[in-house]
């Protein structure tokens, strides 16, 4: 169901400016200063609850914040991101530590030879692209703990995995099969589970559910 999936991953508003110390007229402050994301999700309830007490009748809104973007929280406070040149510069900071090490790594450099136009992709208009997502709360959904090192390697994984998969299965080499089972586990560990409603169409459905089912059935991990 959504709700234990929202409330299994996520924090209700009220219940995150809590966590993280804030009042919801701070949260939201942060929020229009394009400090910190937005709401991940946005629940409208409409029900009813009957009980032998009373009957009561639900219309709320309910805003929901991912677990791991207390880490954002943690790190505004600690390196003073006070304003959103700064905290631009930061995520970028980790985000190019993030790129640096995937490129020197063993995984990273065999996918580099394989494909190594994918890259370059990562230029001004993606990096515009990829600000614009975070403020949306949009890699809340799809990362795990929706930080700058996570979001990279989950855009990375995708789009080598699509540039591997281009041809088929057919046109790939033992070899190029291989990484490309290597590259779904290593996505798999940074991309989220998403809602129920939304797997079908998600990059995890196409790159990871699909990609095993389809192109590495019978390949052993």
């Amino acid at each position: 169901m959504l709700l234990n999936y929202l409330y299994d991953h996520f924090l209700e508003e009220h219940d995150f400016a809590r966590a993280n110390d804030l009042s919801l007229a701070e949260l939201q402050q942060l929020i229009e200063k394009r400090i910190f994301p937005a709401a991940s999700y946005t629940y409208n309830s409409s029900g009813r609850s009957l009980s032998f007490v009373s009957n009561f009748v639900d219309e709320t809104t309910y805003r929901f914040h991912l677990v791991g973007y207390t880490g954002w929280m943690k790190a505004i406070r600690r390196y003073g991101l006070d304003s959103e040149d700064r905290a631009r510069t930061y995520f970028f900071d980790c985000y190019g530590a993030s790129r640096a090490a995937f490129a020197s790594s063993d995984l990273g450099k065999l996918l580099t030879a394989a494909q190594p136009d994918v890259l370059d992709q990562f230029n001004a208009d993606h990096a515009n692209a990829t600000w614009d997502h975070f403020l949306n709360g949009v890699y809340g959904v799809c990362t795990r703990d929706g930080l700058p090192d996570s979001v990279f390697l989950k855009q990375s994984g995708v789009m080598f995995i699509e540039a591997l998969t281009a041809r088929g299965r057919d046109r790939l080499s033992d070899k190029e099969m291989d990484l490309l089972s290597q590259t779904v586990m290593h996505l798999d560990t940074v991309e989220s589970e998403f809602a129920p409603h939304e797997v079908e169409k998600s990059s995890r459905q196409r790159c990871i559910i699909d990609v095993r089912e389809t192109l590495l059935s019978g390949i052993a991990a």
